[in-house]
């Protein structure tokens, strides 16, 4: 509880105002248990909290006990809005603000401690107004009358009837005694010493041996009830029990033991504090818990505080006040003899317990009887102890004067207490104004610090805010084609540069004239250099083009562009004047930038240009079968050569660049010996180098990157003026747009080019669309490297440009086998499509050496997939036209499919790629499957019976074996009957007449002699390969069924393996 008391003091009530004095100080708490809510489920544990505030108003929390074992606030009452309590039992109780609340305890005694707490200290707060109280009752204040009763009570009989039962009043003042607020916290005993008296029990517990009852408790007297601080009694006996480990106190009622009556009248500031009467002990408490309720830290004195309590600070005044006594040496030799006359009765004593009889039917042992013994003997020496103090305060006339004197004394010492606490606010207030002036007189020696500091900056202002005449002078007259001049220039530049910067934030009239024509001068010396360089560009591109429009033209080869080299050390030499022109004159700089970019892009446009028009010369023209080759007919290629030359013819004339330098060109080739691809490659390649170049000569010349690098970096000059650079150094957005787009500006004309060339080099060659593909794949990946977003996105439209066509290309080829389909006649032995696939992906495959990690490998794989999807469908189509259904047709279809897949498997094995294995792996399964069909139908037609008659005895066999000897289109009879119509010699005629009809089929439709000739009879020879295993494999099941069902019978197949070999082995 003491652990607790204190988290919650040191997490709520330890704020502290602005004196130094807590906000808030603890009064008392008890924990209860709330609903939590339909989704918290069952009750939560809260704990409310009473506290007074240093202004004397009181305050109700309710608070939480938080999981780091600290409590926080939820919500809080001002106790003046209590307005009723009502205890419902003595774990649960309402309380009324403005709201009724009902909230549930766990333990009844901190109940009674919080509530009494509670009550007393909204009286002492509202001043006694009224509280609606039900179920608990509270003792009202004593009047005067009381107080005179309780004299009178005082002087009365020593000895009274035992009462029946304690008073509601009674019940009242022991929950007072528990509450926090009942009086101040006693001090434990010390070591050797006998446990200090409770206060409320000091006058009426006095207990008799024999176990009779006392009188009831009476009202303390006026003397006892005078205020002062709680003293400790001191032991008439000096008895000590160190060694006791338990106390009780008897079970009989407190009786009071009074001495001569020694009240005597004291004024009426004597009675402080009335006295209310107090209900007897409960039976068997022990001394231990009774020593537990004087336990707890010192506090400082309350002047309402009873003399019977313990006090340590009046120890030594009630020691020399009973050494003062005359009287005490008898007191204390009467108490001794009564404590001896009660051991003498030590035997009568044990009679009372009877040992012998609880032994044998309570089973109690010796021991224990000891311990209630001793216990008893503590009990009368506790009682004889209160006795005697309360005869020796009674007899003593002194000890009144004695307590006013220390009640004065320690009123002195409060009112020295709130003097000194009042001096030390005024203490405090005085070092806080002694602070403020040490702190004020700081900052007057560091503002008078940077005044002179201040003063030191301005005057190297005002030496800085000037240009000498010289410079001035320089910057108007000096000649801006040498090197030296230049450098003239830019120390000049820098002079203008430091003044205009210095009076950039400042106001001073002293240096608004001065800069205004430094201003003038700025602006003169940055249009000069403007009007200087814009001739310059022009001037140095014309120089390196000459009459080569900018090319190396070597006698053998291709020509090369011509380096900018020299043009980048002409102007490179402006770069430091560059940057000061775009720190002080924003709007001259970005003309000048757009001069340049329009300079340049004239340059490279004329190189550039020059150079693919060569190129293109140099691509190589495929011949026309190339060219026209494709999935369709050779009719349909035919009609539509006519339209292709006139569409590629009108491309070329349309042509600018042919236009352009038809004159030049006349003793060139028509068609050059190179690949679209490699030359488009070639191409790219100075393309992008010139790209790059241009890019880094520009981002050092017209400072256009993200260095931040300023005019005073370049000059170096002091850290002040470049920070004032840093400051001033952004552009606008006008000029950062036209910066941002140099690059569009300047190579503006590429994509118009490069769409061209790559759209005449594939009129000349349509089937390099794949290696155009790859060659622009490479170049991106390059450029992706050096992170050029011109080059990416020049590239970028190109290559999805190509896509398309390269997608509009297999759609093309796939209209061609479509077309096929719809125009072949049956049996037609290998279609067209079929024979070209193989030529068409060894063109393609060609094109993509190097290419396996590439997005283009995969384009091609997925087109490859189409175009084979497409023909093997267009195949089947062809197959099934005409006879389906009928034996003939079965077969047109067989051998449709056979030849082609035959074709297929063979060409497409030869190109060993990785790509086209699962495509001949299809075709392989293809042509098995219908080369097993087309070999069982062949084979039918000479031996149907034979097969029809062992297909049927199989079928019975399986079903029921022994039915086939009591058949008789299945008995052995039968068997001789179909035996003997295929002997040896009518079997080497069946296989004759078989070869001439599968040599037919497979050898129908070639007019002349080509290698499709070849493929056929190699499909003829693999055929015909099949028919023989099939027929041996039919004779050897034949001859296990005849062995398995007409065993006996002596009946046989009358030919046999050797002859039917040596009869295929006559044809090829």
């Amino acid at each position: 509880m003491a652990d607790q008391r204190q988290k919650i003091i040191a997490s709520v009530f330890s704020r502290r105002n602005a004196s130094g004095n807590l906000e808030e100080a603890y009064v008392s708490h008890v924990k209860i248990w709330e609903d939590a809510g339909v989704e918290g489920g069952g009750k939560k544990p809260r704990y409310i909290l009473l506290s007074q505030a240093n202004n004397g108003s009181g305050f109700i929390h309710k608070s939480k006990l938080n999981t780091n074992g600290s409590f926080s606030v939820g919500k809080t009452w001002t106790l003046s809005e209590l307005r009723a309590v009502e205890v419902m039992n003595p774990l649960a109780f309402n309380i009324t603000l403005s709201r009724t609340y009902r909230w549930q305890t766990e333990n009844q005694d901190d109940q009674a401690s919080f509530l009494e707490a509670l009550i007393n200290l909204f009286r002492v707060i509202t001043s006694g107004a009224p509280l609606q109280l039900d179920g608990i009752e509270v003792a009202a204040p004593i009047t005067a009358d009381d107080q005179t009763s309780s004299i009178h009570a005082e002087a009365g009989p020593s000895r009274a009837p035992r009462l029946r039962s304690q008073t509601p009043i009674q019940n009242r003042y022991e929950s007072f005694q528990e509450s926090p607020l009942a009086g101040p916290q006693r001090l434990g005993t010390p070591p050797g010493a006998e446990p200090p008296v409770n206060g409320s029990q000091d006058y009426i517990q006095s207990i008799r041996p024999g176990g009779r009852s006392g009188p009831p408790p009476i009202a303390v007297s006026p003397l006892a009830a005078a205020a002062g601080p709680a003293r400790k009694a001191r032991h008439p006996l000096n008895v000590s029990f160190q060694g006791q480990t338990t106390q009780r106190i008897s079970d009989e009622p407190p009786r009071i033991v009074s001495g001569q009556d020694s009240s005597v009248p004291y004024p009426p500031s004597m009675n402080a504090s009335p006295v209310s009467s107090i209900r007897s002990q409960k039976p068997t408490v022990r001394a231990e818990e009774f020593s537990t309720q004087q336990d707890g830290p010192s506090l400082r004195r309350d002047q309402n505080a009873r003399i019977s309590y313990f006090d340590s600070t009046n120890q030594a005044t009630l020691d020399r006040l009973v050494s003062i006594a005359p009287d005490s040496h008898l007191n204390v030799e009467a108490e001794e003899e009564d404590v001896q006359d009660t051991l003498t009765n030590v035997e009568e004593m044990i009679e009372g317990y009877e040992w012998a009889s609880e032994d044998v039917i309570s089973r109690k042992t010796t021991k224990g009887a000891v311990d209630l013994i001793e216990a008893r003997l503590l009990d009368e020496l506790m009682a004889l102890e209160k006795a005697n103090i309360h005869s020796f305060l009674e007899s003593d006339d002194r000890i009144g004067m004695v307590m006013k004197f220390m009640d004065n004394a320690i009123s002195e010492l409060d009112n020295m207490d709130s003097f000194i606490s009042t001096y030390k606010i005024h203490l405090n207030a005085a070092s806080d104004d002694i602070s403020f002036i040490q702190s004020q007189n700081r900052g007057l020696q560091v503002q008078t610090q940077n005044q002179r500091a201040l003063l030191g900056e301005l005057q190297n202002l005002l030496r800085t805010v000037h240009v000498e005449q010289d410079a001035l002078a320089t910057l108007t007259q000096e000649s801006l084609e040498k090197g030296r001049s230049i450098q003239r220039l830019e120390d000049a530049s820098a002079e203008l540069y430091k003044a205009l910067q210095a009076g950039r934030d400042t106001d001073m009239a002293a240096t608004m004239e001065r800069l205004e024509e430094y201003r003038t001068h700025n602006s003169q010396f940055c249009k000069r250099l403007f009007d200087f360089l814009s001739i310059m560009f022009t001037a140095q591109g014309k120089l390196l083009l000459g009459e080569t429009n900018g090319l190396v033209i070597p006698p053998r080869g291709l020509p090369t562009v011509v380096a900018h080299q020299e043009i980048e050390v002409y102007l490179g030499r402006y770069a430091g004047l560059m940057l000061y022109l775009k720190e002080m004159d924003e709007n001259v700089y970005g003309r000048l930038c757009a001069a340049y970019f329009s300079a340049a892009s004239e340059l490279h446009s004329t190189q550039l240009k020059s150079l693919i028009s060569i190129f293109l010369q140099s691509v190589r023209k495929a011949p026309e079968d190339d060219q026209d080759q494709g999935f369709m007919t050779t009719s349909t290629t035919s009609a539509s050569k006519s339209t292709t030359t006139i569409r590629r013819a009108g491309t070329l004339i349309r042509s600018p660049i042919e236009n352009k330098n038809k004159d030049k060109d006349k003793g060139r080739a028509s068609d050059g010996d190179l690949l679209a691809a490699e030359v488009l490659g070639l191409l790219l390649e100075q393309i992008t180098a010139t790209i790059y170049r241009e890019d880094e000569f520009i981002s050092d010349f017209l400072q256009i990157n993200d260095a931040g690098l300023t005019f005073a970096d370049y000059m170096g000059l002091d850290n002040y003026f470049r920070r004032q650079a840093t400051r001033s150094a952004s552009l606008s957005q006008a000029t950062m747009k036209l910066i941002r787009n140099s690059l569009d500006l300047i190579f503006g004309f590429l994509p118009a080019e490069l769409k061209n060339f790559i759209d005449v080099a594939l009129s000349k060659d349509n089937m390099e669309i794949v290696a155009i593909l790859v060659t622009l794949e490479r170049c991106l990946i390059g450029a992706e490297e050096k992170n050029n977003q011109f080059v990416l996105s020049l590239l970028g439209k190109q290559q999805t440009r190509m896509k398309n066509a390269f997608d509009r290309h297999i759609h093309d080829q796939l209209k061609g086998i479509e077309q096929t389909k719809l125009s072949s006649k049956k049996r037609k032995g290998v279609t067209h499509f079929i024979k070209h696939f193989s030529s068409y992906a060894a063109r393609v495959e060609s094109q993509l050496v190097g290419a396996d990690g590439l997005e283009t490998r995969r384009l091609v794989d997925s087109a490859y997939e189409k175009i084979v999807q497409t023909m093997f469908e267009s195949l089947k189509h062809i197959a099934k036209m005409e006879g389906e259904g009928e034996d003939k047709g079965q077969l047109n279809y067989h051998v449709i499919l056979i030849e082609n897949m035959h074709c297929f498997v063979v060409e497409t094995s030869k190109m060993d790629n990785a790509s086209l294995v699962t495509f001949s792996q299809r075709a392989e399964l293809i042509y098995d499957e219908n080369l097993n069909a087309y070999v069982k139908m062949v084979l039918r037609r000479p031996f149907s019976k034979l097969i029809d008659f062992f297909d049927a005895v199989d079928r019975l066999a399986s079903s029921n074996p022994n039915d086939l000897s009591g058949n008789s289109t299945y008995n052995k009879s039968a068997l001789r009957k179909v035996v003997k119509e295929y002997t040896s010699k009518d079997v080497r005629k069946h296989i004759d007449l078989l070869f001439k009809r599968v040599e037919k089929h497979f050898t129908e439709g070639s007019d002349k002699p080509t290698t499709e000739d070849a493929t056929n009879g190699k499909v003829l020879v693999g055929v015909w390969k099949a028919c023989e295993e099939e027929l041996l494999r039919l004779l050897n099941r034949f001859s296990k069924r005849i062995a398995q069902s007409y065993s006996g019978t002596g009946i046989t197949l009358e030919f046999t393996a050797s002859d039917i070999e040596t009869a295929f082995h006559k044809h090829p």
